[in-house]
């Protein structure tokens, strides 16, 4: 039987990166300390843990204002962890398993989170429409995203903290104007690889690249690291970051390859992309073809 509730998805942010840096043992005590901190927030809010997923949680709540509060608990507290955190809610109908939650509902939450920042709460209409007024002030309509099973995009906001900036605004991950569901005339950046395409956009704003299977675009290279980077729209063009150990190299039109180690550059024009090793063709195992363009 279904039932309405408020889901909260919550994970650590570059886990992976946390355990190439740290190893997998201190990695691994530092994400359980950290859950059980979350668990203890979700706790207190009126919510329950329905299950942990590596290095984050599922909880629901019987009220919007519960998820709410604990996911602002929980970024309050990322200095404190040491990590930060992404946070997705969203409100609707779910159906209860054994130590679990199915239905559409839990798919859009579970987007909500894919695609925020680090220390980034973003939720849904059908949430923030059930936020008492003093929560609902701290919420900023971004724009709309596409979500798997869902023939319309999804109206997305931002819920910010008290001590909200007008330039922490400008870095959220879809702050744009409201655009027709087709995203036509919109930035686009396609990416290609062996005959596969993606191709992101403000609507899908965000893909995470790496040798591991649960990367939006999956590089099985042994040069590439399991999450090695993320592309996403950001400030008007597309973001590449790399979070890797070989580096990302990044070789626009003729000009000589750009190394990126862990920090971030627009991507402009089109060329060649390396994750892990120099781009020389575009059919290496592990160099994707990019164009940036208009949808």
């Amino acid at each position: 039987m279904e039932k309405p509730l408020a889901l909260l998805f919550v994970d650590i942010a570059d886990s992976t990166l946390l355990y190439e840096l740290a190893g997998d043992r201190k990695a691994a005590a530092l994400t359980q300390r950290v859950l059980e901190g979350l668990r203890r927030i979700v706790g207190e809010n009126g919510g329950t843990v329905v299950k942990s997923l590596g290095d984050g949680l599922l909880a629901c709540f019987p009220m919007s204002d519960g998820a709410a509060r604990s996911a602002l608990a929980m970024m309050e507290r990322q200095g404190e962890f040491g990590l930060r955190l992404r946070a997705g809610l969203h409100f609707g109908p779910v159906i209860a398993g054994p130590g679990d939650l199915y239905g559409d509902a839990c798919n859009v939450a579970a987007r909500l989170e894919a695609i925020a920042r680090p220390g980034e709460i973003l939720a849904t209409d059908d949430l923030v429409d059930r936020l008492s007024p003093p929560l609902r002030k701290r919420a900023r309509l971004l724009n709309s995203v596409s979500v798997k099973g869902k023939a319309a995009p999804v109206r997305v906001h931002q819920i910010r903290d008290g001590d909200a900036t007008p330039e922490a605004e400008d870095n959220a991950t879809v702050g744009l104007p409201l655009s027709e569901p087709g995203g036509r005339g919109l930035p686009s950046l396609r990416l290609s690889r062996r005959g596969a395409d993606a191709t992101l956009t403000p609507l899908l704003p965000r893909v995470t690249v790496g040798r591991d299977e649960s990367c939006g675009l999956r590089i099985p290279s042994r040069r590439t690291s399991r999450q090695h980077a993320v592309i996403d729209f950001s400030r008007g063009g597309f973001l590449l970051t790399d979070h890797s150990t070989n580096g990302t190299f990044i070789r626009t039109g003729d000009s000589p390859s750009l190394l990126l180690r862990r920090d971030s550059t627009k991507l402009t024009g089109r060329g060649l992309i390396g994750f892990g090793g120099e781009p020389l063709r575009p059919d290496e195992d592990h160099v994707l073809t990019f164009q940036v363009g208009s949808a």
